[in-house]
């Protein structure tokens, strides 16, 4: 692997190549946040993608017929049969809406509703797959709070050292909670020990329509505290909207009223989380940074070497989110509380209103008060999530410092140069804070912007997408909506809650999309193969090979003495957002 910067390349026919690219690919902004118009082979995933794929499809729809044949549920809409030689010609032309239609079927409701009629309904949708661990444990506090610190959202909440004038908390609510009794609520705030999960953007939505009944979306306050000897974070007291004068506040001495309430928490967390931290700010944050990439830097240009892996397949699977899964009456649509055409507007201005460099890693922790181990000892996400990022930055950082001898070469980067403009740029990728808001300034600049697509591409990705599967399947442990008002006193039942709870159709649906996308794991984080052909920086991929593994033994060592986190292990990250 030659290393020519651009300034450095005597090569005639670099521009022509470049501008041949531009001509192939082009930005759409019909959502306002843009995606690529047109993917092309280069885009799309190795030849062992294709199989996982279907093979994650085939459980799903095994596992549906088993429900409706064990059930004796009748939907709305049967399972599709397709002989075996229409079968074959869709997989072999690769139809992917009509294998969606097929093995990911759009059942509808349930004959007479759907209700439950009791929790143990909701265990009837693992027949031929195993439950989850949450089907056990989604009912106690210290499985709330897990949800938070090692779920697919856990880069949310945030400490707090004063009491919010529309959250009246106080020491007699906090103490209400048996493992801060004999503590004090401003003792705990000064140390840095409470901490609120705030959903005060979800106002933006507006609840949508099932079609038996009314969904409910909210906009909860949480608040959570970690014991002053140590120990676990536990929530203490939670608002079901932003309003104290509409909202009573719950604690966990208020029974169903607490569960009820800690359901309204997850359908605002985990709704933020399908529309906004999975969807925006993974999957259409990278798309753009491709589209940039393919357009301004040469093939033969370093950078396009370095982040091009983390790309492979990020704009076809986008292409097939887009239009098989959040469109009207589709899933997103089916699961989330809210209505779809606010999910888009909300979309849109969560993604363009994202900060690329608040968000790196070190400094969104430090920015929400979460980074200390001290303040807040047990915090899966972060602990493994900040291993990976030096990690993958080291990597960054050798590699760089191969191609770029000083600042001075990096501005002199003219290609460089425009695709950092282009991806900042309002007819462009409309990411904010990227680089330099203009440019790249210094070598600093460019390692941390490439730690940051290639994390985000990767790790954080892996963070939010496969915890679907083992936290998401099970619907009473992540609720996209509720299907009654929030609790209105202390005195709600056993059916009530029930009454909150989506119809069993919802259920059906949920853990057939979230089974599916949690599992399908294409690539391996780390492993370049044969892409590069520089001695010092094959060295330097095999270092961070090396950290990587030795990350993994470190986060399998903590997995003995936690709730196994196993979602970060670099193994079983994949190189791109590809599912």
């Amino acid at each position: 692997m030659a290393i020519i910067l651009p300034q450095n390349d005597t090569n005639t026919k670099r521009a022509a190549e470049l501008e041949t690219m531009r001509k192939d690919y082009a930005y759409n902004f019909e959502n306002e946040f843009p995606v690529g118009v047109k993917y092309y082979a280069r885009d799309m995933d190795g030849i062992a993608w294709y199989p996982k794929v279907l093979a994650g499809l085939a459980t799903a729809r095994s596992n549906v017929q088993e429900i409706l044949e064990k059930t004796g549920w009748k939907t709305k809409n049967p399972v599709p049969t397709l002989s075996p030689a229409a079968l074959a010609g869709y997989i072999e032309k690769k139809s992917f809406p009509d294998l969606f239609d097929y093995f990911l079927t759009e059942l509808g409701p349930i004959d007479g509703g759907g209700r439950p009629t009791a929790l143990e309904d909701y265990v009837k949708v693992f027949q031929k797959v195993k439950a989850t661990y949450c089907t056990e444990r989604f009912m106690d506090d210290d499985y709330f709070a897990h949800s938070f610190l090692a779920g697919p959202h856990a880069n949310l909440f945030g400490m707090i050292k004063a009491i919010p004038a529309n959250f009246p908390i106080s020491n007699e609510i906090f103490k209400k909670t048996a493992a801060f009794a004999s503590d004090d609520l401003a003792r705990a705030m000064n140390a840095g020990r409470v901490f609120i999960a705030d959903y005060k953007e979800m106002i933006d939505l507006q609840s949508g329509v099932h079609p038996v009944q009314k969904k409910y979306i909210y906009q909860p306050i949480v608040a959570f505290a970690v014991p002053e000897n140590g120990g676990k974070m536990l929530p203490f007291a939670i608002q079901c909207g932003q309003t104290p004068v509409d909202f009573p506040m719950f604690t966990p001495a208020d029974d169903w009223a607490w569960q009820m309430a800690k359901g309204t928490a997850w359908v605002a967390h985990y709704t933020y989380h399908e529309v906004i931290t999975h969807l925006g700010l993974t999957h259409l944050l990278i798309e753009p940074i491709v589209v940039a990439t393919r357009r301004q830097l040469h093939t033969s240009h370093p950078i396009y070497k370095l982040i091009t892996p983390h790309f492979e397949g990020t704009m076809l699977i986008n292409s097939l989110a887009m239009s098989s899964l959040v469109q009207d009456g589709q899933a997103v649509d089916r699961l989330v509380g809210s209505a779809n055409k606010s999910n888009f507007a909300f979309l849109a201005k969560q993604r363009l209103n994202y900060s690329f460099s608040e968000n790196y890693l070190p400094n969104r922790l430090k920015l929400k008060g979460v980074h200390d181990i001290k303040t807040l000892p047990q915090y899966h996400y972060r602990d493994d999530a900040i291993q990976i990022w030096n990690a993958t930055r080291a990597w960054v950082s050798r590699y760089i410092d191969r191609c770029y001898r000083s600042d001075a070469d990096v501005k002199a980067d003219f290609e460089l140069q425009v695709w950092a403009v282009e991806i900042n740029a309002k007819n462009g990728g409309r990411i904010r804070d990227f680089a330099a808001n203009g440019g790249v300034d210094s070598k600093d600049q460019l390692i941390d912007t490439c730690t940051m697509i290639i994390f985000t591409a990767g790790p954080q990705h892996a963070a939010v997408n496969f915890p679907q599967l083992t936290d998401m399947s099970f619907l009473p442990g992540g609720p996209l909506a509720g299907y009654r008002p929030a609790p209105e006193s202390t005195k709600m039942t056993k059916q009530d809650y029930l009454d909150f709870l989506p119809p069993m159709d919802i259920a059906l649906k949920q853990w057939q999309t979230m089974h599916f996308l949690g599992s399908v794991r294409h690539t391996t984080f780390g492993d370049y193969g044969d892409a590069f052909s520089d001695e010092v920086i094959k060295a330097a991929a095999g270092a961070f090979r090396t950290d990587l593994k030795r990350i993994e033994e470190e986060i399998k060592n903590k997995n003995l003495k936690r709730l196994a986190y196993e979602h970060l292990l670099p193994s079983l990250i994949p190189q791109s957002t590809n599912i």
